[in-house]
């Protein structure tokens, strides 16, 4: 069956949006709002009615609203809203302005918020209230919702400026994917940079990292809890300090509800396996001057096997492309206002997650049975003190614990490999003051100090049945200093012909590492408006990323096999033994980057609802640590020469050995124990990390959005793309730039997601489509065509509101449908050598297939 291409699709979408009125009427329409800040609820009022509405933010900070559910007229929306608030609403000139009511409000009303949290820090910026300079991707509770995903990984995939590559289910011992097999979980890859390059918050703080430290596993984040996901895709390490290479990527949870709400989903493929179960609870209690919320999440899995797919290569029927998964997680979050200037907040985060799964070794070496269990486990706490004015001096707390626990066993025989368990430890204390400094003509001068010392620790034990092996572990210390400078130096008050608002933002972070030298990063920024809703900004900043403590503290590994195992054509090989050196390099440091961005925002005042957003970036990543190889088959390549030394002397590799945290032997007959000895190597390849790799890209990211009212229906498009114009790598600075774009498992030079939505009283429905262009396989000479991955995904929503009888009173029905053509992943042939695999590039295209869920949220 044929279907329409993108860009016909696209074509009609454009058409629907030119028929829509450039105005929005003054319709009734119908709310599905959670209780949030009293500001983001009249700003969601006043975008979906395509209304203006004007409110100063001091009104508003710290205050809620209530829940807002069913058919509202915008009058009778927003006095919902504002009711017991001592706020009032009035239109003048077509314009709803917010004010103080003439009249107190009695005690005990509603709207008080125990803490901050609304005066809002964006992610990207120290500064309360400060417009950001560097692009901002937001994702609200209602764009997860319309997506109805089953896992904070499902919904980042679906992210055009997220690759997949790396630590992911999908991607589980998948040559060139980015993940081995002692990796379990799912990271975020933000520009394709790497997941250690990206920063990954929760609430704004750091997590404790899975695996040997390189990526935080997303997936142990419970979906149900986020309330929304802020994403920075510009360098700040001025503001966050290591890893904010490619970005960050912060995920907001749920903290002040007051109720109980329920969700139940449930979904399965249509081509077999894949069975999926996800059940959340959510309480909370407001009262006065506090609040305090519990958030339970399970979600199960059931695994996907090779022999359910039909485009599978010569994989056995047992081999898992989907693990079989169990997960609980559990949220908790208080917050207390002791007095009118102190507050104090908490919050904590649990998660157990179980997975099993089946997967095959080249070779000799067949069915393996991995099971994994993965714990996170801690939380924050801040104090927070208003002295003077808008001043806020906060003193925060956090501790957090990663460990992971794996298990691989061969059923028809001894296995040669038992057990991978790392973990991975976080403490940070900081102290922060923002506040403003003076008023200027055009605003607030506002300043942004801070200080904070963080402990991360790392250890790992690695056990197999054929040879003794070492545990490590590694700890240091990091201290930190930084500041933040936001000049408004053109504002309401003072505007000029084309120059409406004019901001200059300034940050720098010193951080010290215990282990390594100190690193300062800067960070410019420039926000200039010249009327008609138009923002264009631009901004410059310098970036690193330090070794993970299992790249420079640990040890290195050295594994002896038959020569020829490591020469590209065996039949050159020297007979003997071959040994690899994996593992850790005391001598690497730091990497690091420059990145600017340009690009604009436009919300025109003659389109009320429409949104256009755009942001050209480049970025040059350097002395990055990397493998000379991601394989040790090298012997025989001219441009790995280095890497290898051809019959070494004896007292050279004895040394080699002696250093060695761990010397594995597999040099016998079926990769036994061969008892080989320094005489007996004749090669050896040092595939240790080194700072040697450079990484320049540079691309555009382009958002639009449309809310408008046609008749009493709402409707809404949306589009986010991402187009790559290069990313070129390099192994060493001397070596030639290798165009990785447009290949297999590397970022694609075009992705988008568009939606379209729509909705008329209880009623909504949405769908988008995903597109990834096609490329080329160029691997080992080839020149093959893969060709692109576009799939829709469609959802109905039916919501019963408010007033019905206790059984359907507020529960909310959704129905979705994931690629709901069932599309497969295009065909990518067999790695180099290899005899069998899954197909397909896990990196730019799923294998799930069609996947259909049914979720009932209700509120009591």
């Amino acid at each position: 069956m044929r279907y329409p291409s993108w860009s016909t699709s696209l074509t009609s979408l454009a058409l629907a949006l030119a028929a829509a009125p450039a105005a929005a009427a003054a319709q009734p329409g119908n709310y599905a709002l959670p209780s949030m800040s009293l500001g983001a609820a009249l700003r969601e009022v006043a975008r979906q009615n395509g209304i203006d509405l004007l409110v100063d933010d001091r009104l508003v900070a710290g205050r809620r609203a209530p829940p807002l559910s069913g058919a509202y007229s915008v009058e009778s929306a927003i006095a919902a809203l504002l009711q017991g608030s001592g706020l009032t609403s009035r239109q003048v000139d077509g314009t709803w302005v917010i004010s103080a009511s003439e009249q107190p409000e009695g005690p005990g009303d509603a709207g008080a918020l125990a803490d901050n949290e609304d005066v809002i820090v964006v992610t990207g910026t120290n500064v309360r209230g400060a417009q950001p300079t560097s692009p901002v991707i937001t994702i609200s509770r209602a764009d997860i919702d319309r997506a109805q995903p089953g896992s904070a990984e499902e919904l980042m995939r679906k992210l055009p400026q997220n690759v997949a590559s790396g630590v992911a289910q999908e991607n589980f011992g998948t040559t060139g994917a980015g993940a081995d097999i002692t990796d379990h979980g799912a990271g975020v890859n933000l520009r394709g940079l790497g997941q250690r390059a990206t920063l990954t918050l929760l609430n704004g703080r750091r997590l404790a990292p899975s695996g040997s430290g390189s990526f935080v596993d997303i997936s142990l984040i419970p979906i149900t809890a986020v309330q929304r996901v802020e994403i920075v895709t510009d360098g700040a390490s001025a503001i966050y300090g290591s890893d904010a290479v490619g970005g960050v990527v912060n995920f907001i949870l749920r903290r002040d509800f007051d109720g109980l709400e329920t969700v139940a989903q449930a979904g399965t493929t249509t081509q077999g396996g894949g069975d999926q179960l996800l059940l959340g609870a959510t309480g909370g209690r407001r009262w006065t001057g506090g609040h305090g919320l519990l958030s339970y999440e399970y979600r199960r899995d059931r695994l996907v096997r090779a022999d359910q797919r039909d485009f599978t290569l010569n994989l056995p029927d047992e081999w898992s492309l989907f693990p079989d998964e169990r997960r609980h997680s559990l949220f908790g979050a208080v917050g207390q206002e002791i007095s009118p200037t102190l507050s104090i907040d908490a919050n904590f985060l649990y998660t157990d997650r179980r997975t099993a799964r089946s997967f095959f070794i080249a070779g000799p070496v067949v069915p393996v049975d991995a099971r994994a269990r993965a714990r996170t486990i801690g939380g924050t706490a801040a104090l927070r003190w208003t002295p003077i004015g808008d001043w806020t001096v906060e003193a925060s707390a956090g501790w957090y614990r990663a460990r992971t626990d794996e298990q691989q066993n061969q059923p028809q025989g001894q296995g040669l490999f038992n057990r991978f368990d790392t973990e991975n430890r976080i403490l940070e204390l900081g102290l922060k003051a923002d506040g403003t400094i003076v008023d200027l003509p055009g605003g607030p001068l506002k300043l942004a100090l801070g200080a904070a010392h963080r402990r991360e620790a790392y250890a790992s034990e690695f056990e197999t049945q054929v040879n003794p092996v070492n545990p490590q572990s590694g700890k240091r210390r990091v201290s930190s200093l930084y500041g933040e400078i936001y000049t408004p130096l053109v504002g309401e008050a003072n505007r000029l012909p084309l120059v409406e608002k004019l901001i200059v933002t300034a940050a720098a972070r010193l951080e010290h590492y215990s282990n390594l030298k100190t690193s300062v990063d800067p960070k410019l920024g420039l926000l200039w408006s010249p009327g008609h809703g138009l923002d264009l900004r631009a901004s410059y900043s310098t970036s690193f990323r330090a070794p993970l403590l299992s790249e420079q503290l640990g040890f290195y590994n050295a594994f002896l096999f038959p020569s020829s195992l490591l020469y590209i054509d065996p039949s050159e090989a020297i007979p003997g033994v071959g040994a690899a050196l994996v593992g850790a390099n005391p001598d690497v440091g730091p990497e690091k980057s420059r990145s600017w961005t340009a690009g604009f925002d436009w919300k025109p005042p003659s389109v009320p609802g429409l949104s256009l957003t755009a942001s050209y970036y480049a970025i040059r990543f350097t002395n990055r640590i990397a493998l000379p190889t991601e394989q040790i088959v090298i012997v025989g390549d001219p441009a790995l020469a280095p890497a290898v030394t051809l019959n070494p002397d004896v007292g050279y590799v004895t040394a080699i050995l002696d250093g060695a945290g761990n010397v594995l032997d597999f040099s016998g007959p079926g990769f036994t124990n061969g008892n080989a000895t320094p005489a007996d190597v004749v090669v050896i390849v040092d595939a240790r990390v080194s700072n040697t790799a450079e990484t320049r890209t540079n691309g555009l990211d382009l958002g639009l959005r449309y809310d408008w009212t046609l008749g009493r229906h709402q409707l809404r498009f949306d589009l986010n793309a991402n187009k790559v114009f290069r990313f070129d790598d390099r192994l060493t600075t001397t070596s030639p730039a290798i165009k990785t774009v447009n290949t297999p498992f590397h970022p694609i030079d075009l992705r988008f997601r568009a939606g379209l939505g729509w909705s008329l009283g209880p009623w909504a429905a949405n769908a988008a489509l995903n597109y990834t262009d096609g490329y080329r396989d160029n691997r080992a000479g080839r020149d093959d065509k893969v060709d692109s991955f576009t799939t829709v995904d469609a959802g109905l929503v039916y919501d019963f509101g408010t007033g019905r009888t206790a059984p359907l009173d507020r529960l909310r029905i959704a129905f979705n449908v994931q690629n709901l053509f069932d599309q497969d992943p295009p065909s990518l042939g067999l790695e180099p050598g290899q005899t069998r695999g899954i197909g397909f590039d896990p990196v730019n295209a799923t294998g799930r297939g069609r996947f259909v869920s049914l979720q009932l949220r209700k509120s009591w």
